[in-house]
């Protein structure tokens, strides 16, 4: 519970006055700017991320940071975005089980509108109309949340931190476990239980309060058949992808192939890229360490970085590039402020 219940109030906790707050928002649209993010991985797939800069930035990072965290709890079945919490403490939770379930919310971000986020802030957080206005002024973009703002994360978990415990509830009594990794959802047994309606419960749960499942990636399984976030579970162990794993074997080969003149398959990557993928599969699984680190110290990677420079080899990165919005785009980066005296609606 926020309990803020005026204006400024809300200002003096963001070190600011209620005139400079009300100023920033009404020129909000000059701090945003839209990116597009490519993998190179899925280059077919990009993904819109916003930017935001100063002074907009500052306000909402401190009423991230100030308010937000010192004063509210997460979800007990979130782990994304969650301090302490990972892709690796959400797979630990279904480290005993034989049998997952697992499936996605459709739209995440842009399926959270402000309407919702303006309840939230009113109805659960305990604020004035005023203070819940300027609040969802300052957490969204374009009528709803937005990935790149530094309050998505933690907003949408707190709009689904009931939801969460209404299906924990319900899997609890079949003896399933239930865990949230942002809109990544898992459901893990000892039995299997795809006969048991259980996902149309979840799915009826999730309509109920403006969400959908995303039935494309719905899938059932056997635990070590699968992985969950990224992460697969090995008996009492954690592991990376098997796929993951072989992948980064053959960069490591790879890179020692160039250097030596031998076949070089390709795409070509850096040194500090294929010491970030064993640093992480060494953070998920710390008995691959000795291994994979003695491929990668046997490589010459100064005759790797200057074979690549002679051959013009670019190493490939996600990249962040801005889109090009039209007018009617930039006219709505804002949306008009909430009258509280109906609610905004």
């Amino acid at each position: 519970m926020l309990n803020i219940r005026q204006t400024k109030h809300l200002a003096s906790n963001l070190a600011t006055t209620v005139e400079h707050l009300e100023l920033v928002l009404s020129h909000a649209n000059d701090s945003y700017q839209e990116l597009e993010l490519i993998d190179p991985a899925r280059p077919d797939k990009p993904r819109l991320v916003v930017n935001v800069r100063n002074p907009l930035r500052i306000l909402q990072s401190r009423l991230f940071r100030w308010v937000l965290l010192k004063k509210l709890t997460p979800s007990d079945q979130s782990h994304g975005g969650v301090k302490g919490r990972s892709i690796k403490s959400n797979a630990l939770s279904h480290l005993n089980a034989s049998f997952v379930y697992k499936t996605d919310i459709s739209s995440f971000y842009p399926s959270i509108h402000y309407s919702k986020v303006y309840r939230l802030f009113l109805t659960e957080f305990g604020c004035s109309p005023d203070v819940a206005r300027l609040c969802t002024r300052l957490c969204t973009y374009k009528h709803h949340l937005a990935l790149g703002l530094i309050t998505s994360p933690f907003l949408a978990d707190q709009i689904l931190k009931t939801t969460d415990a209404r299906i924990a509830a319900a899997c609890a009594k079949a003896k399933i476990t239930y865990t949230r990794y942002v809109d990544d959802i898992t459901l893990s047994g000892a039995f299997d239980f795809r006969q048991s309606g259980i996902e149309n419960v979840i799915a009826e749960i999730l309509q109920s309060v403006g969400f959908r499942v995303n039935q494309v990636k719905s899938v059932f399984g056997r635990v070590k058949e699968m992985d969950i976030t990224g992460i697969r579970i090995c008996g009492p162990r954690l592991d990376v992808a098997r796929d993951y794993l072989v992948e980064v074997r053959r960069r490591i080969a790879d890179a020692s192939n160039l250097a030596t003149g031998e076949y070089f398959q390709g795409p070509y990557f850096l040194r500090s890229q294929i010491l970030g993928s064993i640093h992480f599969i060494t953070w998920v699984n710390p008995n691959r360490k000795k291994a994979l680190f003695r491929r990668f110290r046997a490589v010459p990677w100064e005759v790797v970085a200057a074979e690549a420079k002679k051959q013009g080899l670019v190493a490939r990165r996600k990249t962040l590039s801005p889109t090009k919005p039209t007018k009617d785009d930039l006219e709505k980066h804002c949306q008009p402020p909430i009258d509280p005296a109906t609610n905004g609606f």
